[in-house]
């Protein structure tokens, strides 16, 4: 009876053959494209202080003029969106209004610095515990 699992899988393996998309197309693309390479950066910013107090949309808007901007003048993206995370201090599962940085950029030298200084910058400001970041690699065009 042990062998039965083991033949089932082995049987089954040929059947996944069609499902696998080449890595080759996305490569193919963007070379097509005639896209430059790029990092699409995510930040997420939560708009609560601690006890509650919301962060305002003017506040905000000073935060991005005067401390994302310039890094990244070429142009970013905001979104309004509706957050959830651990407290990594109580283990609660807090919800609160959340903004959402989108940016598209080619790979740069400075560039882990100056995330890392704006995230800085957020959580002394705003007394903030974290902001969230992610980073995929891709490519870009913009015509």
């Amino acid at each position: 009876m042990k062998n039965l699992g083991l033949t089932a899988l082995f049987l089954s393996l040929p059947l996944l053959g069609g499902c696998v998309v080449p890595v080759s197309v996305t490569p193919d693309l963007c070379r097509e494209m005639r896209a430059q390479d790029t990092l699409q950066i995510r930040m997420m910013f939560g708009q609560t202080r601690p006890g509650g107090l919301p962060i305002t949309d003017d506040e905000w808007q000073t935060f991005v003029t005067s401390e994302i901007t310039p890094y990244f003048p070429s142009g970013l993206t905001v979104f309004k969106a509706d957050g959830q995370w651990m407290n990594t201090v109580t283990h609660v599962v807090g919800r609160e209004p959340s903004r959402i940085l989108w940016v598209v950029t080619p790979p740069d030298k400075n560039l882990q610095h100056n995330l890392r200084a704006i995230q800085a910058a957020y959580r002394q400001q705003f007394s903030q515990q974290a902001v969230g970041l992610t980073i995929q690699s891709g490519c870009s065009l913009f015509n």
